[in-house]
């Protein structure tokens, strides 16, 4: 089997590196960073307090798409203006049960 050889300067084959890897960054989603300006943070575990839910609830509810989680190395962090307007919804409802179920 005879091969094909491709001779690139050093800065071309940065560039086409760079290329692929922006490519697939964006392919799967893996540009999307959380901004410090969408506002604070919030924890597993102080979602799960606010909305009064186990973790295996908010599990759940993220593989629905209800609650959007941001990866943050390797913590999931939510945003707290996302789940506070799950919380009025659900308020808003006059539901005495939080409505996660309904997609926001």
């Amino acid at each position: 089997m005879q091969g094909n050889f491709v001779m690139l300067q050093m800065d071309d084959l940065r560039q086409v590196v760079t290329e692929i890897v922006e490519e697939v960054c964006a392919k799967h989603g893996l540009n999307e960073k959380p901004s410090e300006e969408e506002g604070e943070w919030l924890t597993r575990e102080e979602v799960c307090d606010m909305l009064h839910i186990t973790y295996t609830t908010l599990w759940r509810k993220e593989n629905e798409g209800v609650i959007k989680k941001h990866k943050m190395g390797r913590r999931n962090l939510y945003s707290k203006k996302e789940v506070t307007d799950i919380f009025s919804s659900a308020i808003e409802c006059g539901d005495n049960k939080l409505l996660l179920s309904v997609k926001t």
